[in-house]
């Protein structure tokens, strides 16, 4: 038996029942993204390493894994009603492109678990197109239950370019992701998936 809040959760816990006290291998399979592979290629990858590794207990205590084609292996005598808790590593990571996705140059995605997120102007003062995402920006995130069926969003402070009788500037704002495969269900109006990390990098796109 399987339980789990997945993809909002990382917590994930498996009830084992054998019918008698039985020898085997338990094998978990463990997303490429907790990882530290954003996609099964090499055009993204994460910006910053991974920060823990998923980690493994049987009936309450820690155990030690060997990984094998994307697999935690767990190789034990297991007994009635053994629990197996896999904790998969939450934090909102930054992609980036190859060097060779000019239109991705500077810019940064942001993905959480296996869902990549999205800005759409009803949740970001009415842009998207304007938001800057720099190296130092500080992530927190809370699940809505009530917004578009349920669902875990990213916030944070970030710079937002205006632009005002030709010149430039940034303000604070408060910014609001959603995941990707949201969008679009509020109205039309701006949405982004990669943002600059500098002002330099938002000019064909701050009009």
């Amino acid at each position: 038996m399987q339980q789990n809040n997945y993809p909002w959760d990382g917590a994930l816990a498996f009830i084992i029942n054998p019918k008698k006290a039985t020898a085997f291998n338990l094998m978990v399979r463990i997303p490429g993204w907790a990882m530290d592979k954003a996609i099964p290629s090499d055009l993204y990858q994460f910006q910053n390493n991974i920060i823990a590794k998923p980690a493994m207990k049987v009936n309450g205590k820690v155990v030690e894994y060997a990984v094998q084609n994307g697999y935690a292996v767990i190789s034990r005598t297991w007994q009635v009603n053994d629990k197996v808790e896999v904790n998969l590593p939450m934090e909102v990571r930054r992609v980036i492109a190859i060097e060779k996705i000019n239109d991705d140059k500077g810019k940064v995605a942001l993905q959480r678990g296996p869902l990549v997120y999205c800005a759409e102007w009803v949740d970001n003062n009415g842009k998207a197109s304007n938001i800057l995402m720099p190296a130092n920006t500080v992530f927190s995130t809370v699940f809505k239950p009530d917004l578009l069926n349920g669902i875990m969003v990213i916030n944070a402070e970030v710079p937002a370019v205006v632009i005002s009788n030709n010149s430039v500037a940034t303000v604070k704002q408060s910014f609001t992701a959603i995941p990707y495969y949201s969008w679009a269900n509020r109205g039309k109006g701006e949405m982004m998936v990669w943002f600059p990390e500098q002002i330099k990098d938002i000019d064909l796109i701050a009009k």
